[in-house]
């Protein structure tokens, strides 16, 4: 096994005080998603030696020019996607993120799904922030005048505004009011428009991706066009939300079928902040894609038939880990890795107190700075570092050497 990276105090200082860069992704329609990049520190290498390098670093002979050298390859900075679950914004996978970049030494790339967070319909921060990124960096001599802040939001003349249309823009105080917008887009539109721009600044470098339960879910449905550079995956709690794949079905089974419909008709929208505080809001019509997969005993598979033949077709090594105290699906993992078929893969099944000492993970627990020592450092180091995928009793010694650590 191996050693445990110590920080010094100076970066875990950095590593506390890091900000990403804010960042604007273009789905495949146009639509526009915020996003977070992460730069680690030190040197930073995105692109291969070229062709008509001497070859005699790696290979004296004829057949080493123009080819491309392993050690070409691993001298490059990896770069990481991040893939959030249901109603979840990319904040909250920012302490992981920063861990990856900053002690991992990774590009780390997050995004919120349309609907999600800050990727909200006619966003004018992230119009705004696209048209500065399309026009380059800004001067920083002469006499060219500063940039127009950002529009307000708001009408301008709202004084002049009628009784009528301030009603109107109360009940639509919500963007997401009357808002169109699937899963099935969060798959086929936005997760390659991420891909893409990860192609376009990152072109040569190895992705790795994180999923987390939905995240995971609408990975494999991708063509192999936007995962050409992908090298490993890691599954967070991708489990099945089959109705009676849940942990209380029934409870499951009325939430989609009868709550949720009447929620939905009543704000517009699915006011997950308002009803649950740890959901985030989101379209209707993405409650409605999570509810029709629920009904099928295939998942997103019975849903959407049509993406089986690209996840047989998925052949990039996946790494699954899914806690035994999961607040939805605690045993549904295996079920989803097996419509993988064709990858190299391995499903871990943790019990949190049993195994790591743990009072509790569940299904977003992962994430947590809590988890930071005994699954950080070994699941994800272990995994997209080393390129080892633990087993249950490698996470077990791990942990328990982690717990006497604790002790001392």
């Amino acid at each position: 096994m191996s050693a445990t990276k110590q920080q010094t105090p100076s970066q875990k200082k950095v590593s506390s005080s890091y900000k990403p860069q804010p960042i604007v992704l273009t789905a495949l329609d146009g639509f526009l998603l915020s996003g977070s990049l992460f730069l680690p520190p030190g040197r930073i290498v995105t692109s291969r030696l070229p062709p008509s390098s001497t070859p005699s670093d790696h290979d004296s002979s004829i057949l080493g020019e123009g080819a491309t050298h392993k050690q070409d390859v691993e001298a490059l900075t990896k770069v990481v996607i991040i893939s959030a679950a249901t109603a979840t914004i990319q904040d909250f996978y920012f302490k992981f993120a920063i861990y990856l970049s900053q002690e991992l030494g990774f590009i780390v790339v997050s995004y919120d799904n349309r609907g999600i967070g800050r990727s909200m319909p006619g966003s004018e921060s992230l119009q705004f922030l696209k048209a500065a990124a399309d026009n380059g960096p800004l001067p920083t001599t002469g006499s060219t005048p500063s940039p127009p802040l950002p529009p307000k939001n708001g009408s301008v003349d709202s004084s002049i505004e009628n009784k009528d249309n301030k009603k109107n823009d109360k009940k639509k105080k919500n963007p997401l009011v009357g808002f169109e917008a699937t899963i099935v887009e969060w798959s086929t539109k936005d997760l390659p428009g991420v891909f893409n721009y990860v192609l376009q600044h990152f072109p040569d470098s190895p992705t790795l991706f994180v999923g987390h339960s939905v995240g995971g879910h609408i990975l494999p449905g991708l063509d192999s066009y936007y995962t050409r550079n992908l090298e490993r995956v890691l599954f967070v709690s991708v489990t099945s939300a089959y109705w009676r794949h849940m942990n209380s079905p029934l409870f499951t089974y009325w939430f989609f079928h009868m709550a949720s419909p009447i929620v939905n008709r009543h704000y517009g929208y699915y006011p997950g902040k308002t009803l649950w505080g740890s959901m985030e809001d989101m379209p209707t019509g993405c409650l409605e894609t999570w509810g029709f997969w629920s009904k099928h005993r295939d998942y997103m598979l019975g849903g959407n038939p049509e993406w089986k033949p690209n996840f047989e077709l998925f052949k990039v090594p996946i790494y699954s880990i899914y806690f035994s105290d999961d607040d939805f699906s605690s045993t549904s993992a295996p079920m989803i890795m097996d419509m993988i078929p064709n990858t190299q893969r391995r499903c871990v099944g943790v019990k949190p107190v049993e195994d790591l000492n743990m009072k509790k993970v569940g299904h977003m627990g992962f994430f947590f700075n809590s988890c930071k020592q005994k699954l950080w450092n070994s699941v994800v180091r272990s995994w997209f570092v080393d390129g080892r995928a633990m087993d249950i009793e490698a996470i077990r010694e791990h942990a328990a050497l982690e717990s006497s650590y604790a002790r001392l």
